[in-house]
């Protein structure tokens, strides 16, 4: 599977993370939460990034399309 570089994403901060199976956890990255400029990410166990969302202003449809999206 392909990889995804690392940038992109400065000044985003963790704000939960899924475990969706044994190999990949989906995870909810927040730049401002008044603002909402949240992303979502998919990962493998070592932590390299395999998708990721464009820019949500909506952290729970960034939520919700994050986990329709790993769970396929």
């Amino acid at each position: 599977m392909m990889s995804i570089e690392q940038g992109g994403v400065e000044g985003f901060e963790l704000v939960c993370s899924v475990q969706v199976d044994g190999n990949r956890l989906l995870k909810l990255l927040v730049n401002d939460v008044v603002l909402g400029d949240c992303v979502w990410q998919v990962t493998n166990a070592s932590g390299q990034v395999l998708e990721r969302s464009e820019i949500y202003q909506d952290l729970a449809h960034c939520l919700r399309d994050g986990l329709n999206k790993a769970l396929k």
